[in-house]
Formats: C-alpha cells, structure tokens, sequence
C-alpha cells in the first residue's frame, strides 16, 4: 500500500506542479497525500488529501490549506476516479483556473477557484 501511496503521490504532484511558462503546465502549489485501491498504475482514489500548500502559491492565494480534503476537480468527483481520469481536468497552463472542491478540517465544503501560475523559486 505504501509504494502505491508513493506513486500516487508523484503522478498527482506532477499533475498539481511543475515549471511553467506562458503556454507551459501551470503551477498550483500544493503537494497531496493520495490513498487507493484497484490497478497497481491506475488505481481507484479512495482520498487525496492537501498535505503541504506553497507560501504565496495559487493554492494558498485562493484559501486552500494543508489537511484539506481533495472531493471534486472541475466538478469531477475524486472518490471513485482514477489518477488518470483526473489528469484532464488538472492540466493547466499559466493563467488559466481550476475548480476544486474541498473539505475543510471544520467539515465544511467549500469551492476555491486557483489560478494556475509559474513555479515559484
């Protein structure tokens, strides 16, 4: 389980990072701690929790913080999914937005829209 949490983990951060330049993936700040279930490269997400938000990254800037559940990705619910289904909707260039639902520790849904930036250094 834990090496699959491993890959999991490296698919969706580079899903949720990277270097960006204008026409290149956006950036939104934030590193994921995913837990599933099924098909060794492809598995089912069972939870994608926010383990780290970057200081002035897109993720922070919107209100996203550590420990807050990942439940939907441009209205795409994340139980269920497989990374793979997910990287569509994920996959943004600098300056273009990302819907996502999340579950904050007080329980409360809330709906944050990110806008992807460059990779801070």
């Amino acid at each position: 389980m834990y090496r699959l949490q491993v890959i999991l983990i490296g698919l969706l951060m580079i899903i949720a990072s990277g270097g960006a330049m204008a026409g290149e993936k956006g950036y939104l700040g934030i590193s994921l701690s995913v837990d599933g279930d099924g098909l060794f490269l492809n598995p089912r997400l069972k939870t994608v929790r926010i383990d780290k938000v970057i200081t002035n990254g897109p993720a922070a800037k919107a209100g996203i913080e550590a420990g807050d559940l990942l439940l939907e990705i441009e209205g795409k619910k994340v139980v269920g999914s497989t990374a793979r289904d997910l990287l569509p909707y994920m996959n943004r260039e600098v300056g273009q937005t990302v819907s996502l639902a999340v579950q904050k520790s007080s329980g409360e849904v809330r709906q944050f829209e990110v806008v992807a930036g460059p990779k801070l250094e």
